[in-house]
């Protein structure tokens, strides 16, 4: 009986240490960290096409910002063109304006030629300065 007993003790003890293994075997073990990484990889990814997107986008507002603040110094040069000509127009149609008038109209000419040099002088300018 003794025998038996001692069998069955050894038997049941390596059916305990066979199931615990197995538990942990190595077809197990691979798939589980398979499956981890691969969770883990596609975690990765997801989290690399946002930053990309993320950089994208960053670089597009970098462009427009560089865009506007390119037209907002265009258009600041073309005013100042703008202001430069009506003085220099002015300036020459009131001098040829006083010129060309009569002998007792040449104030009157002097400001018809400025009123008409200021407006030619603006226009021209505007036109050599395009944004």
């Amino acid at each position: 009986m003794r025998n038996i007993v001692q069998m069955s003790s050894c038997v049941a003890a390596a059916l305990a240490i066979a199931m615990g293994a197995s538990g942990c075997s190595p077809a197990n073990g691979p798939e589980v960290t398979a499956e981890k990484a691969a969770s883990n990889d596609g975690q990765a990814a997801a989290k690399n096409v946002q930053v990309a997107s993320a950089n994208e986008r960053a670089r597009e507002a970098e462009a427009r910002a560089a865009a506007a603040e390119a037209k907002i110094q265009c258009e600041k040069e073309r005013q100042e063109a703008s202001n430069t000509g009506a003085v220099v127009g002015g300036i020459t149609g009131a001098v040829v304006g006083s010129q060309v008038a009569g002998s007792g109209a040449k104030s009157e000419g002097g400001a018809i030629g400025g009123v008409a040099g200021v407006l030619a002088g603006r226009q021209i300018a505007k036109k050599d300065h395009r944004c």
